[in-house]
């Protein structure tokens, strides 16, 4: 298995589309490799997170991350059909269809390198600094390259949203209040509250208890910030079967009622 299970969104059914991605091809004519991945999982956020490179990226020394792969749907924010854009809007050559995204980071099929079974390379594009490596033969060795990696989270640099969901699908207890901290005064606050929900429902009371924090913290100094749903992430605490949960979850009911 590749792909971190999806718990809140639906898996949507692979759809191919007539319209070429690139000359005659099709998605239909995508590599077996990518269109075996997806009848795992269509698309999604992957639980090796790092593939060696020859060149330094913007991610480091020796290696580039992957985060996620796109699907064959109609979702915008993870399709292969819709996400094809950021290489035109970027003007990369056609030969390129890109199966993952993360900002200036992607990652393509290369028409223009086939390998000795007709497949196309696999490449890094790295938009910021104009560098372009080839990290796999084909599909499938690059899938066999990913390597499982810590998701670090820098002091000066603010991760994306990709980066953080990521981040946030793979934290533990140990990781999960940095990760919170460094996400709390994303403007975004829908985005963040979706996320301390998530944390509302894990098995551990421990890292309930971070999120409840992480609530409280949201609350206290965000409050006219934060939108309506905040009402119902925070019920999920106040129905909490650990009572030092509850005891916090009523406190901040409290403090919300006396807005």
């Amino acid at each position: 298995m590749y792909f971190i299970p999806q718990q809140t969104k639906k898996n949507l059914p692979i759809l191919f589309k007539a319209d070429p991605l690139y000359k005659d091809i099709t998605a239909a004519e995508l590599p077996r490799a990518y269109l075996d991945l997806l009848a795992e999982q269509n698309g999604g956020y992957l639980l090796s997170s790092r593939i060696q490179t020859k060149e330094p990226t913007s991610d480091g020394i020796d290696y580039a991350a992957v985060h996620a792969i796109m699907g064959l749907h109609d979702d915008p924010k993870n399709s292969l059909y819709a996400q094809q854009e950021i290489a035109r809007s970027a003007g990369l050559p056609d030969y390129f269809v890109l199966f993952s995204s993360n900002g200036n980071q992607l990652f393509a099929f290369d028409y223009s390198k086939l390998s000795p079974s007709g497949e196309p390379s696999i490449r890094h594009i790295d938009i910021e600094t104009d560098n372009w490596q080839t990290v796999a033969a084909d599909f499938g060795q690059f899938l066999r390259s990913l390597i499982v990696a810590p998701m670090n989270v820098p002091e000066e640099i603010r991760l994306t949203h990709t980066e953080g969901e990521h981040a946030f699908l793979l934290a533990d207890c140990e990781s999960l209040p940095e990760l919170l901290l460094h996400f709390e005064d994303d403007p975004d606050k829908q985005w963040y509250l979706q996320w301390i929900a998530h944390y509302s429902g894990h098995p551990d009371a421990a890292c309930r208890k971070i999120a409840c924090e992480a609530l409280e913290t949201q609350i206290l100094y965000f409050r006219n910030e934060l939108p309506d749903t905040v009402h119902a992430v925070l019920a999920n605490f106040l129905a909490d079967q650990d009572p030092a949960i509850q005891e916090l979850a009523r406190t901040l009911e409290k403090e919300l009622a006396d807005e």
